[in-house]
């Protein structure tokens, strides 16, 4: 839960990262490309994709267990399209990480990771801070002791990004996959992570 609190406590420090960066400009100058000579088309002004590091908790995990880990280290990458000022859709790949726990029937271990597609709402705050929500579905797999599962479920979560530049974006959120096979029950795997989403044109 340490790490969850730092993540939460730097998701708190958001407005004030707003704040400074919109006196500043530190960020005005980046750009992933050259815009200027772009012959990328409209489409392609509309993609975005990034990558983000957190924590993964299941929840329900250590029920029964005299000795439990139910958290570990997340990542993830993902790529998006605009639809519209209010709207995007999201593929990810999601690394949930490793949980173990002991217990009277002997030592269990799950790794966890996902599949995911979603639709993204948007709500702008300001200029430089935009409020996200997410729902969709999430195709896991959960690599067991006692063998290999997988499924089919719904994903959501929430968050907000904060503009950088016209190419960049700090991005933090909350996510989670409720009823994840985790060895002899089912656990609601959820994550805070902490990430940058970068335009190309």
């Amino acid at each position: 839960m340490k790490t969850i609190k730092k993540i939460g406590l730097s998701i708190a420090l958001f407005p004030l990262l707003a704040a400074i960066n919109a006196q500043a400009g530190m960020f005005d100058d980046f750009e992933l490309i050259d815009n200027a000579g772009s012959k990328g088309g409209e489409f392609f002004e509309d993609v975005f994709f990034g990558g983000s590091f957190g924590q993964a908790e299941a929840d329900g995990f250590c029920k029964s267990s005299t000795d439990c880990n139910a958290e570990d280290t997340s990542w993830k990458v993902y790529g998006g399209y605009t639809l519209n000022d209010s709207m995007d859709v999201e593929i990810g790949y999601h690394s949930i990480g490793d949980i173990n726990r002991t217990t009277a029937a002997g030592t269990e271990a799950s790794e966890l990771s996902a599949i995911s597609i979603a639709g993204v709402g948007k709500y702008e705050v300001n200029e430089t801070i935009e409020l996200i929500g997410k729902v969709g579905a999430a195709s896991w797999t959960s690599s067991n002791t006692s063998g290999e599962t997988d499924g089919t479920g719904l994903t959501y979560g929430f968050g907000a990004k904060v503009s950088m530049n016209e190419n960049m974006k700090i991005r933090a959120e909350w996510e989670t996959i409720p009823d994840v096979d985790t060895g002899s029950n089912e656990s609601d795997v959820s994550t805070m992570s902490l990430g940058i989403e970068l335009k190309t044109l």
